[in-house]
């Protein structure tokens, strides 16, 4: 049997995002667009991507300082949001079904118990 259930903006743009998130640190992004705005975010805010050498990422590395590699990583980390809240689906093909069922899950399995803000 087939429900539907009603969301306010807020709460499913909060919900798109808990979805590409989960996609993107666990899981795999498949949209190519996404991946392919992903590689630019990294090459403009890093200087090089995920078809850069090791070796000639090791170099870039070698020449920052700690300070300008934390500016960057929160640089990228800002851009990263913006991007799971654009409407982009990271993974079009992982349903909100399965995510809903793998949060229960996490949640069912879990020692400790959830927090749960108002």
């Amino acid at each position: 049997m087939r429900r539907v259930i009603e969301l306010d903006e807020a709460t499913f743009r909060r919900l798109v995002k808990l979805k590409n998130h989960w996609s993107f640190q666990y899981r795999r992004v498949t949209n190519p667009r996404v991946r392919e705005i992903i590689e630019k975010l990294k090459l403009e805010i890093f200087g090089y991507n995920s078809s850069t050498p090791a070796s000639e990422v090791e170099r870039i590395i070698a020449g920052k300082s700690r300070d300008q590699l934390e500016r960057e990583a929160e640089a990228f980390a800002r851009a990263m949001d913006k991007l799971l809240l654009s409407g982009y689906d990271f993974e079009p093909e992982y349903s909100f079904a399965e995510h809903i069922a793998k949060m229960i899950e996490v949640i069912e399995n879990s020692d400790a118990a959830p927090v749960f803000e108002e």
